[in-house]
């Protein structure tokens, strides 16, 4: 027969009560107590009943992370967001979510106000939508946004320093030598897009380079995108020696593309990502790409959402993590320099 609270109680010489205070994670339970509760809970094999504490303390412990579209990156971060949220003991509720679609509105507003989830974190572009902000005001759910489009001091948010990565990748190529750079755009409704872009250029004008519009082409930050993209770049008159992809699967695209064409990497063009994804050390050669802190940005979004509901106040509600540059085999001096 399975265990009950009655059973821990008993073992642990303490009310029924404390044995829900332990559970529950309650306060008022000195130290002493609480780990004389839990030895009870792993002796017995105790599994406290899910429903009875959702109903006790009116909370769901489900939390929801709201994704428009579906990536190697953003699954990178999905299965850190289900670890971490493993660890804090709440089921993570992954939902898709279409601004463009009635039942997709429909669905996040039920989810919201019936209490369905006790948090939400959105990513990109999920935190454009007025409808969705305007849900977010009224029903006074916790959120926590990854990489906003904008950054209101009112939300929290955390995001890797999408500028300063695109700007050290930027230098690292004009230091080869190279002065005609591709830059591979992504989506225009995500921030990471323009602060990336931003970081290309600034780093142009740093090195008095000229910024050549022609050199800048959509790539949807995926691989048929960055395929597509980099055939383009490649068929101007005054092709580029080096193509900066804005995220790592377009530029396993352009690579793709390069080498369906004959052309080296990098003996002839060099090729580089930003996100430094699991596989692009895997590849050949191995690309050269900007670390983005997936696994911390996860981390630092449920720890403050997870403060948010206890009513916590943050130290910093605007958080930007730092990347860094990783170097592999795919970029070098342009050929016939030195």
């Amino acid at each position: 027969m399975a265990a009950t609270i009655k059973d821990v109680a008993r073992l642990a010489n303490v009310s029924i009560k404390t044995v829900s205070r332990v559970v529950n994670q309650e306060a008022h339970v000195t130290e002493m107590v609480r780990a004389r509760v839990q030895q009870a809970i792993d002796t017995l094999g105790y599994a406290p009943n899910i429903s009875a504490r959702r109903l006790v303390q009116q909370r769901s412990f489900v939390l929801c992370i709201l994704l428009h579209t579906g990536g190697v990156s953003q699954s990178a971060l999905i299965n850190k967001i289900l670890e971490v949220g493993y660890e804090y003991d709440y089921d993570i509720l992954i939902q898709t979510y279409f601004p463009s679609l009635t039942r997709s509105k429909n669905k996040l507003a039920g989810l919201i106000t019936e209490r369905r989830i006790d948090g939400l974190v959105t990513t990109p572009p999920c935190d454009t939508d007025e409808f969705l902000l305007n849900l977010v005001r009224q029903s006074h759910i916790p959120l926590v946004e990854i990489t906003p489009y904008n950054r209101p001091v009112e939300v929290p948010s955390i995001s890797g320093d999408d500028y300063q990565g695109a700007l050290m990748m930027a230098e690292h190529l004009v230091g080869l030598g190279h002065t005609r750079i591709a830059f591979l755009m992504g989506p225009r409704s995500h921030r990471a897009s323009i602060d990336r872009l931003y970081g290309y250029r600034a780093a142009l004008d740093l090195h008095h380079l000229v910024y050549d519009e022609s050199l800048v082409v959509d790539s949807e930050f995926n691989f048929d995108g960055g395929y597509t993209a980099a055939r383009m770049v490649m068929g101007l008159e005054n092709p580029p020696t080096a193509i900066f992809a804005g995220n790592d699967e377009a530029a396993l695209g352009a690579v793709y593309a390069l080498n369906e064409m004959g052309i080296a990497v990098p003996g002839r063009v060099s090729v580089c990502g930003f996100d430094d994804l699991s596989y692009s050390k895997n590849v050949w050669p191995g690309l050269t790409s900007v670390h983005y802190p997936v696994n911390e940005i996860a981390e630092q979004a449920l720890e403050m959402l997870v403060s948010m509901m206890k009513g916590e106040d943050l130290a910093q509600k605007q958080v930007v993590l730092p990347v860094r540059l990783v170097l592999r085999g795919s970029t070098a001096a342009p050929a016939g320099a030195g």
